[in-house]
């Protein structure tokens, strides 16, 4: 059984990482003849940071040209007849959501089964190339007769008409759809109509993800003070607009106060570490604001995903604009504030605080307010007196994630028989 993992932008950017590692480990558990190819950005550093049996890489060349598999080189009869439909006035133009051929060539041959992984691909928030991108792998299914999983995500939201109705065929084309929360499913079906019996809502599959704690042990003393994890996105004003240099400041001015009222240490943990979204870029920044205080230390190491959940599960609190820094304090019981920019974050957090009484938003900060610092931390402090109760509560909710987590590899046992 061949299985193709595609939507991987790379493990240099851990919450992917910490997506595709407990994908990979239950489809070769339960599928023992199974081999996995993962089509990803960075496929030279990704084969070396998850070595797993049965497991090898492909390249997506998005970065590099924007399509799956490099262009080829014009050929001069091309560039004659592009030349000579612009003189006679002939309509080259098509809609993004109209996949080219170009989107459609794939770099791996047909599968058994095509797994769309897990995240916050399918929105506006990346732009609609992105979002074309990544849905044409679920065409190319359909048109070559492939199950395809869209595997635990959160849609939306779409900013405009034409990254709808990439949406509505995606959907429409896709064998099965998990959502990892449910404010996804009540967005797609009361603005886009969604059927909800298409729409199972499980949880992501980064919950199921180990901490290795190795480094922990030997970086936070249990004689220390209280740990506070901090995950700063060096990419976050890129997306939401806001000022890079006071998003900075701000979190200076955050982590003083931290030391200053809680009295803790303080952990960054640049959960990002792409070429063009180096969280260490920004966090250093912060740091070297700071005075490079004693009290404060960057993890700037080339650590995993589990080593940075392992770090993260020490600590009293996490505050983090990363989405999979949140989950790993969410899924290991610490008390958690995401920092949020769209629909993901208080879906994530409400998921996990279900039936506990907590109001998710009391531990989302939106990404606007973060710039009043005196606000925020005021917030912050609410919580951090109450961390033990949110932590209590996080806890039963991260198992209960858990055994959602894995139902999304039950639905994909449900889907096999059927497509064969």
């Amino acid at each position: 059984m061949n299985i193709v993992i595609t939507g991987v932008t790379g493990f240099r950017n851990r919450g992917v990482e910490a997506l595709v590692r407990p994908t990979v480990e239950q489809l070769t558990s339960r599928y023992e003849n199974a081999s996995i190819q993962i089509v990803t950005w960075s496929s030279a550093y990704d084969a070396v940071r998850l070595a797993a049996p049965r497991t090898s890489y492909l390249h997506d060349s998005f970065p590099q040209c924007g399509t799956w598999v490099p262009k080829p080189p014009p050929s001069l009869l091309r560039m004659a007849g592009k030349r000579a439909r612009q003189k006679l006035g002939i309509d080259q133009t098509q809609t993004s959501h109209e996949h080219l051929d170009e989107q459609l060539a794939m770099p791996f041959e047909r599968p058994d089964l095509l797994v769309i992984s897990g995240g916050d691909i399918f929105s506006s928030d990346y732009g609609t190339g992105s979002l074309s991108h990544f849905t044409a792998p679920v065409h190319w299914a359909r048109k070559n007769d492939v199950p395809v999983v869209l595997l635990g995500q959160s849609v939306g939201r779409f900013k405009c008409a034409e990254d709808e109705a990439i949406w509505r065929q995606t959907e429409d084309a896709a064998s099965l759809v998990t959502l990892r929360e449910s404010h996804s499913k009540e967005y797609l079906c009361k603005h886009l109509n969604s059927p909800a019996d298409r729409l199972p809502v499980t949880a992501d599959t980064a919950f199921l993800l180990a901490a290795d704690t190795a480094v922990a042990d030997a970086q936070l003393q249990p004689n220390d003070k209280p740990w506070v994890a901090v995950s700063i996105s060096e990419s976050i004003s890129g997306w939401t607009g806001v000022d890079y240099e006071k998003h900075r400041a701000a979190w200076g001015g955050l982590i003083r106060l931290m030391l200053e009222k809680w009295d803790v240490r303080v952990a960054i943990i640049p959960h990002v570490q792409e070429l063009k979204g180096d969280d260490r870029i920004v966090s250093s920044r912060v740091l070297r604001d700071l005075g490079f205080d004693h009290r404060v230390r960057l993890f700037a190491e080339d650590l995993s995903a589990a080593e940075f959940k392992g770090l993260i599960s020490r600590c009293d609190l996490v505050i983090a604009e990363r989405m999979h820094a949140a989950i790993a304090g969410l899924s290991t019981g610490r008390c958690t504030m995401p920092v949020s920019y769209s629909i993901k974050a208080e879906g994530i957090t409400s998921a996990v605080l279900e039936g506990s009484g907590l109001n998710a938003m009391d531990l989302v900060v939106p990404t606007t307010d973060l710039l009043d610092v005196q606000a925020v931390f005021a917030k912050m402090d609410r919580v951090w007196q109450q961390r033990q109760e949110y932590a209590r509560a996080i806890a039963q909710g991260a198992a209960r994630q858990k055994v959602l987590a894995l139902q999304n590899f039950d639905k994909i046992n449900e889907i096999l028989p059927q497509a064969a």
